[in-house]
């Protein structure tokens, strides 16, 4: 049992904080665990730089294989068209019996209104181009027309043997390559004379229909490029100097149906009074609706009497020439009326 303090006596001194210290010292032993641990789990930099060069090294990989890939132009298959390539290769017969692609359809009976002068000369300039046939130090031309977005018809003789062609024109933008897929076997004057190319880049902005059906005196348009007027075309030399952007402007005529001939073995023949020349051979005429009735080849010329006479071969004969290919032109049947 303890004495009592005597009365005055001064008060016991206080105890040392010795709990308060060894919270201190618990709190620095938990920042260090702490710092250890993250220092276990954070690579150093060394390794942080190389696992980003990595990084991006992966990037670069993946970069260079989808720039490899071609992407699927939407304009080059539009929703519901299934495309299918032309076998064959130049003035090489197409399989027998080989299947032609389906023509969207058409109204089989009724009228259509004649185009407006623009509206027909807009027509025309997407679906007609310039045709050039390089051949050595020599640059031939001619013109043809799209019959589907990458298919484009000519004359034989404009392409005669090559194998490949370039095509250029306002609306294709630039100049774009084109293999000849096949040819008549001649072209010879009255015969058919026919080349069906298709453009391996791109897709044409138009296209042609046809009509089979054409009485005299109706009115016709030739479209073409005639070298007589394309030659003092700026365009023109621009693109002969290389600028592969610049193309002639589209030369158009009007005349009328004068007459409905048979060439050699009852080829049909349109003889129009639409003035065409050299460099006009392959382009399209045209009736009043935009339709192709026939395709300019070649001209006979009277001198004595001054006599200059136009000849179209008769679209169905065109037709003949691009089911034996395996090819399809889309033929309207409707009358070209402004009633």
């Amino acid at each position: 049992m303890a004495e009592p303090s005597p009365q005055g006596a001064s008060p016991a001194p206080a105890r040392r904080p010795w709990g308060w210290l060894a919270a201190a010292i618990a709190l620095v032993l938990l920042l260090a665990a702490a710092w250890w641990w993250f220092q276990g789990r954070t690579p150093p930099v060394d390794a942080r730089q190389a696992e980003l060069a990595a990084a991006l090294e992966r990037g670069k990989t993946l970069t260079a294989e989808l720039a490899a890939i071609k992407p699927v132009d939407p304009q080059e298959c539009p929703p519901g068209e299934i495309r299918q390539p032309i076998a064959g290769t130049p003035a090489a017969p197409a399989s027998a019996g080989a299947p032609a692609p389906p023509a969207s359809a058409l109204p089989a009976t009724g009228s259509m209104r004649p185009l407006s002068d623009g509206a027909l000369a807009e027509h025309l300039e997407k679906a007609t181009a310039l045709v050039l046939v390089p051949d050595g130090n020599n640059l031939g031309m001619g013109t043809g027309f799209f019959i589907t977005p990458n298919l484009l018809v000519t004359n034989r003789h404009v392409v005669e043997a090559k194998s490949s062609v370039l095509l250029a024109s306002s609306a294709l933008k630039t100049v774009r390559r084109a293999t000849v897929l096949r040819t008549t076997t001649g072209s010879d004057i009255g015969t058919p004379d026919f080349a069906l190319v298709r453009m391996e880049e791109g897709t044409a902005p138009g296209t042609l229909d046809t009509a089979e059906n054409i009485t005299k005196l109706a009115g016709v348009v030739a479209a073409g490029f005639p070298s007589v007027v394309v030659q003092n075309d700026q365009r023109f030399r621009r693109l002969l100097a290389g600028d592969a952007a610049a193309a002639p402007d589209l030369s158009l005529t009007q005349g009328a149906v004068q007459s409905l001939q048979s060439g050699a073995g009852g080829m049909p023949l349109i003889v129009h009074t639409a003035s065409i020349a050299k460099g006009n051979s392959g382009g399209p005429l045209v009736d009043a609706c935009g339709r192709l009735v026939g395709v300019n080849t070649f001209i006979n010329v009277d001198q004595s009497q001054s006599a200059r006479i136009q000849y179209a071969i008769r679209a169905q004969a065109m037709h003949a020439f691009l089911q034996s290919s395996g090819a399809n032109a889309r033929n309207d049947p409707r009358d070209c009326s402004r009633g």
